[in-house]
């Protein structure tokens, strides 16, 4: 008791103090009996410990990669839904090529574009393949294996599909090898399908109005709104002589020959701007300034607010044609032979005269002429003897009137005279003296000489004292002047008598 009194009156120091050394003797008596087990055991623990704190540390950096790795695969998820989003939403159709086994991933706008469902179509590459159209097949082949072997750096290509109703859309292809192996070998294409069917048709018709441009007949020359020349055709060059460089930014005004004046050309420009459309014949002139006759017809271009933004001329070189109608023209109103006005351009020139006298209170004098003798000379002679001479008579006859007089062929060897502005019946015997003398005078051909006489049977226009009147026509001039003519073969030829004269 004393004893543990005086412990407890021990200052608490003094208590740890013997404490302390206690254990270390303690301490000491184990170590120098137990040291080694001891310390092997503290080095055994401290290996556990560091071993298991590296085995933490690996396993929390694992759990982040682990971490990141699906954190990347949830982006990619994503990414790869606004692409496939992105691309069904533009209309295109995506499919997903798995190289090494060949199966396909088709979307589902992909199969709607070939109008068939989600279920019509399976996922290997020969769901393509037999879709394609014949003619396409092999370049389309030819371009993917390109692309697979690494030849290009991307593949494109277009052709045309089977669609399920049997017809072909035009499609254009494009895909990219997304994945390859170590040794270069495609494991993965992605790429898209876009309809291009109305862009070909476009594109068709373009081609096809290019060709026509190019290779028309006609010549095109089209010009801005403000009829600057804008473009033209080979045509158009060989047409007017001019090169398409020649008259770009040029105005159409150059080919101009100044037939038509400015009265025509306004009256155009008012049709293009009322009608939106010209159509007639112009006469312009080529770069070598001869003139020529066009048939011509301009249109507006017009945008979809009705203004005008082009006019397309297209245009024929129609000369040759003006001129053989100007030929017709001429055969149908003048004899072929001797060029002089025939029957129907006698009538006419016999009608206006008789107006114009009877306007003018004057008379005409009509004479029917037939050669004496021609029969036989045509006979004897032949007929190209027989065509000399009446072409050679009736160029002297015509010689024997007046410029305003006329002298035409009915036929054979038969004429007509008739003779304008005369005050009575007296004033045309100069003409008819003059008319017998030219079909009398001799000709040559052939070595031989020929000579005929004229015959004339002469009537007066208006007849009687009523000038005024409506007595006679020009049938009736023609029958009495054909009367009279025989009179004068009955007097002996060579000689004129009027009608109705004793």
């Amino acid at each position: 008791m004393k004893h543990a009194i005086h412990w407890n009156l021990l200052s608490p120091f003094i208590r740890n103090a013997l404490l302390l050394a206690g254990l270390i003797s303690v301490g000491l008596a184990v170590w120098s009996r137990y040291g080694w087990i001891v310390l092997g055991c503290l080095v055994a623990l401290a290996l556990i410990v560091w071993q298991g704190t590296r085995l933490l540390m690996t396993q929390r950096r694992l759990a982040e990669q682990y971490r990141l790795v699906l954190l990347q695969k949830k982006r990619l998820r994503e990414s790869e839904f606004r692409w496939k989003f992105a691309i069904e939403g533009s209309g295109d159709g995506l499919w997903d090529w798995n190289v090494a086994d060949g199966t396909v991933f088709f979307s589902a706008q992909y199969k709607k574009m070939l109008g068939l469902t989600v279920d019509e179509m399976g996922n290997q590459l020969q769901e393509w393949e037999t879709r394609v159209h014949p003619n396409d097949a092999s370049g389309s082949l030819v371009a993917l294996q390109s692309h697979l072997d690494g030849q290009t750096p991307v593949y494109a290509t277009q052709y045309r599909m089977r669609c399920k109703d049997g017809s072909y859309k035009w499609i254009l292809d494009r895909g990219m090898v997304v994945s390859r192996s170590d040794a270069g070998k495609p494991l993965r294409m992605i790429g898209t399908h876009t309809d291009i069917s109305a862009h070909k048709e476009v594109e068709d018709k373009l081609q096809l109005a290019a060709s026509v441009f190019t290779h028309a007949l006609e010549g095109i020359m089209i010009t801005d709104a403000q009829g600057v020349i804008i473009d033209v055709n080979q045509a158009f060059s060989r047409i007017t002589g001019y090169d398409r460089q020649e008259v770009l930014g040029r105005n159409p005004h150059l080919l101009s020959s100044g037939r038509q004046g400015k009265e025509f050309y306004a009256a155009m420009w008012r049709d293009l701007q009322d009608k939106g459309s010209w159509y007639g014949e112009v006469w312009n002139r080529r770069k070598d300034g001869e003139v020529y006759a066009q048939l011509q017809n301009i249109s507006a271009v017009r945008d979809a607010q009705g203004q005008t933004r082009q006019y397309v001329s297209l245009f024929s070189d129609i000369t040759a044609l003006k001129q053989h109608q100007q030929q017709l023209q001429h055969l149908a109103h003048f004899d072929a032979l001797t060029d002089l006005p025939n029957r129907l351009l006698l009538a006419d020139r016999l009608h206006q005269g008789m107006v114009q006298v009877r306007r003018r209170g004057q008379v005409l004098a009509l004479a029917f002429v037939d050669l004496d003798g021609f029969k036989l000379i045509n006979d004897r002679h032949g007929h190209e003897a027989g065509d000399h001479l009446l072409m050679t008579v009736a160029t002297r006859m015509k010689q024997a009137l007046r410029e305003g007089d006329t002298l035409a062929r009915l036929g054979g060897d038969e004429f007509v005279a008739v003779m304008l502005d005369l005050a009575d019946e007296a004033a045309c015997k100069p003409m008819l003296h003059r008319l017998l003398a030219a079909a009398a005078q001799p000709l040559q051909f052939g070595g031989q000489v020929l000579q005929v006489s004229a015959s004339l049977g002469v009537t007066i226009y208006p007849q009687g004292q009523a000038q005024d009147a409506d007595d006679i026509d020009a049938d009736q001039l023609l029958r009495q002047a054909d009367q009279a003519m025989y009179q004068a073969k009955l007097a002996g030829k060579n000689c004129y008598q009027f009608f109705g004269a004793d």
